[in-house]
């Protein structure tokens, strides 16, 4: 219903921004036309309130019987009016519907209270606004048709009438004492006061409360203008299928809003009210139509309309439908955003408050996420997968596009209305970005550190053996960090968070928007948390890579553009233009962006998953793109997550129940969705607008570098300063950052494990053997290697060993590494970058 449901502050089909200034305008006018009323029908006003009197001193006369002398008349008055309400305040239960929208002002949703139904009030200016703003429209009609009809049908006199209508009492009085029945004698003030005051009015068939609710309509009239009044009936008169409200009813029959209603439609919907189920053009057509002809005939007899335009109208083709489950569009995400407003603004706000919210969502990018997480997942349901979730986002907003929550909410064998995207899941590999940027601001690493990967074992206190294994089962010797983490490879994702420590990896996705995920107590997870070995949710692990994006700036999601109240009073708005300046600086932006160079190298991650895979996307001319799959253990949680500089999106694959997959993996599943959407939503230009920038403007496709990110020439073997005759290659790194030792120099910790990996030859690969050698052949490493601790230059942010051949201790190093100071074993001094900590030699 792209063109339906669509209401917001101004323009056509809009709610008029200029309804207070003409507020005042309506009431010289209502003045105005009252005073014409008694020029022209001076007799007529007086007369009305004559029998008026009359009416009332006829029913006290009545109540106390012949006889009773004035004191009783008096002493009957008081008692018919001490507890009347005030025409100021309502008995009657105020609410209206709440309407959530898309970020195009597409209607999702309508939320309702199941104990009452649909309600959005109008005021007269917004109405007749809309009427002005049709005149030019030859498909809209030029009159407030449901005004004329209404009247028509239920109170002819109303423009003149003080609230009660004198000669249809007095009839009724005269049918009643004459034992024959008779209706038809309430107008629609009395009709309203009937609705608002349930209690002090009530609809009990009595002469005492005929007077009472007649005193009430006269009162009423004295306090508010005939168009509140008329109002106040059409915004709370109920219309059959939970319809209260002219707006409600002619958005439940026929899809519009009452400002569009013709006179077909109209003089149907104002014959509802005297009786909503006997006359309900879903259930009883035929008696519906008849009853609108009753509503023409009334218009003819009152010179409204003509008998050819009651004939014609009559005629036409009517198709009233009804109201429930048409709206349910991104039924996971209008769940969540509900639950989000609840915690925000209570129930009763959401429930009864008539919010009209405006979300981020882009239905259009929705439904293409939902087509192709169904198609996707029914082409993998032979490896035993049943289910898939997509979340997508502006990372430097945080608005939230699209939510698929599974790949079929009505889908009951998969529990389809479960919303994976917000459940804990293990994330694989898909969390080792996360430690390796700790490693980057905690233990001086960089993409050319170099790591060893090869077979090791680790001894958990209380566990045992641990012995993990990459993907491949193969591994890859001395091994760049930009390689490592680019080819998903496990052993060296497990040195680094031996390294930094699994508390400084968990505050680090914290910082990132890993919020609820990871809460337990670090020593609960221990290192294979690394390698996908604690919960999180897609929604929130897609929300770190936004920071990350971002080049470290936390902009936390958020599923909200605008939240209107009545009477267009906006109470929240997204700060576009700021959001992203008012996010926190998480992580140095120098850190961030080497990450997304890592994971936007497709040559880098080439050695595993080949350059021909769905992480690159030569749809959109190889548009730079940062992604990392994942695969939890038994393949049971397949991940890729995933962004531009315009859109992060984040996918999971496997069963709802967590029943392992066979024979999958994230790159031959949830990458395969990854990639389907997002070159579906940079090629779609209604999606791609979604895209732009605060300003209106596409953002630029490369990852913006921060000022602090230099390049520089290293050392191929070592990934360390170069020194002549070594080959060296470029890498990226912070202007202030490593490397700092010469490329036939290194630390304990790394002289150790590389002694480690070449006695460890077990699923060593050629390369990996080679990559060993050639870093043992630089800095000198022979068969048999006595250690040495130098002492540690003041100020020196690396120990190295001593290596055969290298200068001298106190001689200048020509990569720029601080000399020794002696020679002597010295007391025990602080870790290294990247180094474990380990006992000092006395």
């Amino acid at each position: 219903m792209a063109g339906r449901g669509m209401r917001t502050p101004g323009g056509n089909g809009r709610r008029s921004r200029a309804n207070g200034q003409r507020k005042a305008n309506a009431g010289a006018i209502l003045l105005a036309r009252r005073r014409r009323a008694r020029r022209r029908h001076p007799v007529t006003t007086v007369l009305l309130r004559l029998l008026t009197a009359i009416v009332l001193s006829l029913v006290l006369l009545a109540l106390a019987g012949a006889g009773v002398v004035g004191a009783a008349g008096y002493l009957g008055w008081s008692a018919l009016t001490a507890d009347l309400p005030s025409p100021d305040r309502f008995e009657a239960l105020e609410f209206q519907t709440t309407k959530i929208y898309d970020r195009n002002w597409v209607l999702l949703s309508e939320v309702t209270d199941p104990t009452t139904g649909y309600r959005t009030a109008i005021s007269y200016e917004e109405l007749m606004d809309h009427i002005r703003q049709q005149q030019n429209d030859p498909t809209k009609p030029h009159r407030a048709w449901i005004i004329d009809a209404t009247i028509a049908a239920e109170d002819a006199t109303f423009w003149t009438n003080p609230g009660v209508e004198p000669r249809a009492i007095l009839r009724s009085l005269v049918f009643n004492l004459s034992g024959e029945s008779t209706s038809g004698a309430s107008t629609i003030t009395q009709q309203l006061v009937r609705m608002l005051y349930p209690e002090a009015i009530g609809t009990e068939r009595t002469y005492r409360r005929k007077v009472r609710e007649a005193i009430m309509a006269i009162r009423f009239t004295q306090r508010y203008s005939k168009q509140e009044i008329l109002m106040m009936y059409l915004n709370n008169v109920y219309y059959g299928n939970r319809a209260y409200g002219i707006d409600a009813a002619a958005q439940a029959y026929f899809n519009k809003f009452a400002w569009e209603l013709n006179l077909a439609e109209a003089s149907m919907l104002a014959g509802l009210p005297q009786a909503p189920s006997v006359y309900d053009p879903t259930k009883n057509f035929e008696l519906a139509k008849r009853r609108q002809r009753y509503v023409l005939d009334r218009m003819v007899e009152l010179g409204m309309i003509t008998q050819e335009e009651a004939d014609e109208a009559f005629a036409e083709p009517l198709h009233p439908q009804t109201r429930e489950g048409r709206y349910n569009k991104a039924p996971h995400f209008v769940n969540f955003v509900l639950e989000y407003l609840e915690a925000k603004y209570g129930p009763a706000a959401v429930y009864r408050g008539g919010l009209m919210v405006r979300t981020t969502l882009d239905l259009a990018a929705q439904q293409a996420a939902e087509e192709i997480v169904k198609r996707r997942v029914e082409q993998l349901a032979s490896y035993r997968v049943n289910n898939g979730a997509l979340v997508a986002m502006l990372p430097w907003s945080g608005e939230i596009i699209a939510m698929v929550g599974s790949a079929d909410f009505y889908n009951d064998a998969i529990d389809g209305q479960f919303n994976v995207t917000t459940a804990e899941r293990q994330p694989g590999s898909a969390i080792k970005p996360v430690t390796y940027l700790t490693a980057f601001e905690k233990a001086g690493w960089y993409p050319g550190t170099i790591v060893f990967d090869y077979a090791k074992v680790w001894t958990i206190p209380g566990f045992g053996k641990y012995e993990p294994k990459n993907a491949t089962g193969q591994h890859f010797g001395a091994i760049t960090v930009r390689e490592a983490l680019a080819n998903s490879l496990n052993i060296p994702a497990l040195q680094a968070i031996e390294v930094v420590g699994v508390p400084a990896m968990i505050d680090m996705a914290h910082r990132l928007g890993i919020k609820t995920g990871f809460w337990r107590d670090p020593n609960f997870y221990g290192l294979s948390i690394t390698l996908g070995g604690g919960e999180v949710s897609l929604l929130e692990l897609t929300n770190a890579y936004a920071t990350i994006a971002n080049n470290g700036k936390y902009v936390p999601y958020n599923p909200i553009l605008e939240i209107i109240a009545p009477g267009n009073n906006r109470i929240y708005q997204l700060d576009r233009a700021t959001v992203l300046d008012q996010g926190k600086q998480v992580v140095r932006a120098e850190y961030a962006y080497l990450i997304t160079s890592i994971l936007s190298d497709n040559k880098a991650r080439a050695m595993i998953f080949g350059l021909n895979n769905p992480l690159v996307l030569p749809e959109l001319d190889n548009r730079p793109a940062a992604a990392k799959t994942g695969t939890s253990e038994d393949a049971r949680d397949l991940w890729t997550v995933g962004y531009t500089t315009d859109l992060v999106v984040g996918v999971w694959v496997g069963n709802t129940d967590n029943s392992p997959s066979r024979g999958l993996d994230g790159i031959s599943s949830a990458a395969l969705i990854w990639h389907d959407f997002m070159v579906k939503a940079h090629q779609d230009p209604e999606i791609a607008r979604s895209l732009l920038g605060a300003d209106g403007r596409p953002i630029p496709i490369e990852f913006p570098r921060p000022p602090g990110i230099v390049e520089v020439q290293v050392c191929a073997a070592t990934g360390k300063l170069p020194i002549p005759g070594a080959r060296t290659v470029t890498e990226l790194s912070v202007r202030d950052g490593p490397p700092r030792l010469r490329c036939d120099q290194a630390s304990e910790y790394e002289l150790r494990e590389l002694r480690a990996a070449l006695a460890t030859p077990k699923g060593m690969t050629e390369r990996g053997w080679s990559s060993l050698q050639a870093y043992a052949a630089m800095v000198g490493v022979a068969p048999r290697i006595e250690i040495q601790r130098p002492t540690p230059t003041p100020g020196a942010s690396e120990q190295v060993a001593p290596i055969p051949g290298a200068p001298p201790a106190g001689s200048p190093s020509p990569g720029g590494a601080p000399p020794s100071s002696g020679s002597r074993p010295t007391p025990p001094r602080p870790s290294l970058p990247g180094e474990i900590p380990t006992p000092a030699t006395p």
